[in-house]
């Protein structure tokens, strides 16, 4: 019966249809269009507040947390930043073994048995493990740096007790499950692929063992044979090094020293012996005046590194070496940039600065450009550097920079947990916890030369390590007239392969269509 009536429905819409009566038309007014031309600039109400430009207000002085040190019964350095404004805590230990401590042949072995320990426990699989961490909204953690380990813990002020329970129960019965192990190898080398995907990723991963030497521990380069060479009994005894004697507990929220001795003390009383030491490592070996090529075929564009070692964390000049980092490429308006990206429009961006490590750091400046711009982009980085060497920054310089350093150092401590890497920043480069205290006023005391002073003595004027990975059909011919002019030193040109192994030069077919563009 409903079927039926569907014919009727429909007949009946379409006899309403035919019924509407047309629309009226109404013709508009015939009006004269204004073609009096308007002046195109703008029109500002005569306010006496415009006729002068709002003055910037004072740099606001730095305001440091307090931060409490006492140690644990078992050794443990606990080191706390109280906040009341979140219901929430966060703790990271800390321990000083990373991966320069990697057994020869073995590298990425501290970071995949870091991977490996917070994924179960004896008790607990890792679906299991996962599930509690859930149920109390508690995120627990294990990475490896390059010279230390974290284990870290973030939850709910309320769920304290029930994520040091879970905490307690991984750091001393770690599961350590062959299936999680065999799994996270697998994952381990998919990323290592994945980092020989893009000249960029490429370039840093084959990076360190230039700057540093390939035998320095800072030099070293995880392969998927380095981790087929890494086994479950190696990582067992990887997580029997970390033990609270002399390792350091980082911990900002809402709760004080009381709590912490209660709370961590009894549920990980029988954790005990000491933390490895820090390693006093060797100088920085580098390949000096050498030109590095890794080929990608068909790269649209060249990744171009230029490095040399560099001063301590700890040297003197410290904050006139980030002024010259920040002139030089440090910044959207520092040299580099502006050269390559605003000036030749070679490269979306230009950067330059030190990277600090414990035992010393190295400077690098470089850039990915357009394939086609690759031996130009690698001369103008060469003068940048060496007009930054041997001539003084102007003094607008000098203030934008003095002044970008100064109004973004209090966000730095804007929070506890930012204060907190602060301070443990400190404490890894063996500075005392006060040295921010003085930092505005030195700051501000550096003139121009000062900062010409440790451009002259921390850039190199020549023997610098350069690394291009590009399209060689484009480029080659390009870097290797550079290596000839001897631009950076008498190395000469070397290939090298996605591993930083030394190859022949590479076979070049003629680059495709698009190439270089």
């Amino acid at each position: 019966m409903r079927l039926r009536s569907l014919p009727l429905v429909a007949l009946a819409a379409v006899t309403l249809l035919a019924c509407k009566p047309d629309p009226v038309v109404v013709n508009p007014e015939d009006k004269p269009v204004d073609t009096t031309p308007v002046d195109a600039a703008p029109v500002w109400p005569e306010e006496p507040y415009r006729a002068e430009r709002p003055k910037p207000r004072e740099i606001a002085t730095l305001q440091i947390p307090e931060i409490r040190h006492f140690t644990l019964d078992n050794g443990l350095e606990v080191y706390l930043v109280q906040q009341q404004t979140l219901p929430t805590v966060m703790m990271s230990f800390e321990f000083d073994v990373g991966d320069v401590d990697d057994p020869g042949g073995k590298s990425g072995l501290g970071s995949l048995c870091a991977d490996l320990l917070d994924e179960s426990t004896k008790s607990k699989d890792k679906a299991a493990f996962s599930a509690a961490r859930d149920d109390h909204a508690v995120d627990i953690w294990a990475s490896a740096a390059t010279e230390t380990t974290s284990i870290s813990v973030r939850t709910l002020q309320r769920e304290l007790p029930a994520a040091l329970d879970l905490l307690a129960e991984m750091i001393l019965e770690p599961g350590l499950r062959a299936d999680d192990f065999e799994r996270l190898v697998k994952q381990r080398k998919n990323s290592i692929e994945q980092s020989k995907g893009s000249p960029t990723s490429l370039a840093y991963r084959v990076l360190p063992p230039l700057i540093w030497g390939s035998s320095h521990p800072y030099g070293k380069i995880e392969t998927d044979k380095s981790i087929d060479k890494v086994s479950l009994s190696d990582c067992k005894r990887w997580v029997s090094k970390l033990r609270p004697g002399g390792a350091r507990l980082w911990i900002v929220g809402n709760i004080d020293e009381a709590q912490i001795r209660e709370q961590i003390g009894q549920r990980l009383a029988k954790w005990t012996g000491e933390s490895p030491v820090p390693r006093k490592l060797p100088e920085a070996k580098p390949a000096k005046g050498t030109i590095f090529f890794v080929h990608v075929a068909d790269a649209a564009q060249s990744q171009i590194i230029v490095a040399h070692p560099g001063p301590a964390r700890t040297a003197e000049d410290y904050e006139a070496t980030q002024l010259v980092a920040a002139i030089l490429g440090g910044s959207f308006s520092s040299r580099i940039n502006m050269n390559l990206r605003e000036d030749k429009g070679w490269s979306y961006g230009a950067r330059g600065g030190f990277v600090y490590r414990r035992n010393g750091s190295y400077f690098n400046a470089g850039s990915s450009v357009r394939t086609d711009a690759t031996g130009g982009a690698v001369r103008e980085i060469a003068k940048e550097i060496q007009l930054m060497r041997t001539g003084e920054p102007t003094a607008e310089e000098l203030r934008r920079e003095q002044e970008g350093a100064l109004l973004a150092m209090p966000a730095e401590f804007a929070t506890a947990t930012k204060s907190l890497y602060e301070f443990r920043s400190l404490s890894f480069y063996g500075l005392p916890l006060d040295w921010h205290e003085g930092y505005q006023k030195r700051l501000r005391a550096l003139d121009t030369k000062a900062v010409a002073a440790a451009a002259a003595k921390h850039l190199q004027e020549r023997d610098q390590v350069v690394l291009v990975v590009g399209d060689g059909a484009v480029i080659l011919e390009d870097l290797e007239a550079i290596a000839k002019e001897k631009l950076f030193g008498d190395g000469g040109i070397v290939y090298l392969d996605s591993d930083g192994n030394k190859v022949a030069r590479p076979k070049l077919e003629a680059p495709t269509a698009g190439s270089g563009e």
